[in-house]
């Protein structure tokens, strides 16, 4: 890679590209190393406008001299985009695959020779508070996988696992942060139905998101840890779990990860 800071192209420039070029930006990575292209135009030209990125027209001038080639689009545009990068990469360039439902192999096969990796990032890369998990795909070594990696590194936590798991990691990581953000409106809604304002209900449910996943990150706090700081022996936390787990919040849960992983599962079947 060419000096300190790569050279990024990301194909693609929708709301992970965003999270990303925000979080990249936010951590010092020069703007002028990131360019982007989107089918339109406009997706590029906005992250140009807000981040000072380079927005580019088409996918040779977006590669050229790139040391990671960003692969940021929808799974039904995948063979499109992967035809117009045929023949432009060579094997010091790293394709980076963001795409769900889209193994390694499928990817690497119209790109000879070109080193691939899949990641799953989650969109609190923004905020450089986010997860990114990899796993190493053809023609990729250690070496090549660390850089990527510590590329990351500074947008959150970085971890690597065995392809097979990528779809339970898109739904669990992935989608996580609309999860989350689901049971929080509904835990502000139910505030709202007790008597607080709306914005005051938000924010405390906002709160309550943000500083348990603080707690979390933490090596020696974990969730039971979590759960047993506060929750005392007969008093209205343990009150409120009991009808969490009475009403089947960890069965719910469960069922809305294998829904995304089986959506997940059968695009991958027809890739």
């Amino acid at each position: 890679m060419s000096g300190a800071h790569p050279t990024l192209a990301f194909i693609g420039c929708g709301r992970i590209t965003r999270a990303l070029v925000q979080g990249l930006v936010g951590a010092g990575h020069p703007a002028h190393l990131l360019r982007g292209v989107s089918r339109s135009g406009a997706g590029a030209l906005a992250l140009s406008r807000e981040f000072g990125i380079t927005a580019v027209d088409g996918s040779a001038d977006a590669v050229r001299g790139a040391d990671i080639v960003v692969l940021a689009v929808h799974p039904h545009q995948t063979p499109e985009a992967l035809a117009a990068l045929s023949g432009l990469l060579g094997p010091e360039q790293t394709l980076l695959s963001l795409v769900a439902s889209w193994r390694t192999e499928a990817v690497a096969a119209p790109l000879p020779g070109v080193p691939v990796v899949r990641a799953v990032p989650n969109v609190g890369v923004g905020v450089r508070a986010g997860a990114t998990v990899f796993s190493a795909g053809p023609r990729t070594d250690a070496s090549r996988l660390r850089a990527v990696e510590q590329l990351f590194a500074p947008l959150g936590e970085t971890l690597t696992v065995a392809e097979e798991l990528l779809e339970t990691v898109s739904a669990v990581s992935g989608a996580g942060p609309a999860l989350v953000a689901h049971f929080a409106r509904s835990l502000a809604g139910a505030g709202v139905a007790q008597g607080l304002d709306e914005r005051t209900a938000a924010v405390l449910a906002a709160h309550a998101v943000r500083s348990t996943g603080a707690l979390l990150a933490q090596d020696a706090m974990t969730v039971d840890a979590v759960i047993d700081s506060v929750a005392s022996p007969g008093g209205m936390t343990e009150a409120a779990l009991r009808v969490l787990d009475a009403d089947e919040v960890p069965a719910a849960a469960r069922r809305a990860v294998d829904a995304a992983v089986r959506l997940s599962m059968g695009r991958l079947a027809r890739a």
